[in-house]
């Protein structure tokens, strides 16, 4: 989006110079304060050239703002779908981590770096993502700003700190063996389950955060995406997750839609 902003900003400042040209010479026509009337040369030609050139930067300048108005309509449009799936990542895996403590089973190693995986991916992409506004004084552009220049490295690093949750498996692994205890590791774990927790309390205030700013990134474009609706779906969805049992799922219908 910032090189189609400095292209209308551009034709805007050349527009403005030719604008001005034109005004002077249709001055001079009339006030004759330059004669250039000459074999060769006339007034009225370089008033033709000047109004040409006039109005073919109106419609240079008119597609590019129609260009622009796309382009951000279309990097809305990403902006909200990255938000929207790194708040599902985070609910994915508070969701993941409230059923292994919630059914005391058996914890497994990659309960949650796959979905942090995903998570970090679409933070990067926010990241990347160029939003730049004609209007300085954008809601919108302030959000992701903040989020660029603030949360974006908050987010990676506790990200990064849930390899502490593989760390407490294989510390209380050493633990049951130090115990003589043969078998897997359980959310009931010492060490386990602080870490789950901590996990769930990390990711419990990160996707209050995430609600905050879509929510205020959705009413500036006045709902387009009704975030409200698509937030409750995706957390009735793993709600339901957390309450599932295996014997729930191999009893239920083989129906998909």
């Amino acid at each position: 989006m910032s090189t189609s902003v400095n292209t209308i900003k551009w034709l805007l400042g050349v527009l403005l110079g030719v604008i001005i040209l034109t005004y002077l010479i249709s001055l001079n026509m009339e006030n004759h304060f330059v004669i250039v009337n000459t074999k060769w040369m006339s007034n009225n030609f370089l008033f033709a050239i000047a109004t040409g050139a006039l109005a073919s930067l109106l419609i240079v300048l008119v597609c590019e703002v129609i260009r622009y108005r796309q382009l951000k309509f279309a990097t809305e449009a990403v902006l909200f779908s990255n938000l929207g799936n790194l708040y599902g990542q985070f609910l994915i895996i508070r969701s993941s981590c409230k059923r292994v403590l919630n059914n005391h089973t058996l914890v497994a190693d990659n309960l949650i770096q796959p979905i942090s995986n995903n998570a970090a991916m679409f933070a990067d992409s926010i990241n990347n993502i160029d939003y730049t506004p004609l209007c300085n004084k954008n809601k919108i552009n302030e959000i992701i700003a903040q989020f660029k220049s603030e949360k974006h490295q908050v987010l990676k690093s506790v990200l990064t700190s849930f390899i502490y949750y593989q760390i407490a498996i294989h510390e209380d692994k050493i633990i049951m063996e130090k115990q003589g205890i043969h078998g897997g590791v359980t959310s009931d774990g010492p060490n386990v389950n602080q870490a789950l927790n901590k996990v769930i309390n990390q990711s419990t205030t990160i996707l209050t955060y995430l609600d905050q700013i879509i929510s205020q990134f959705d009413s500036e474009l006045d709902n387009r995406y009704n975030w409200l609706n698509v937030k409750q779906s995706m957390n009735t969805f793993q709600e339901n997750f957390i309450e599932q049992r295996l014997e729930d799922y191999l009893k239920d219908d083989v129906i998909v839609f």
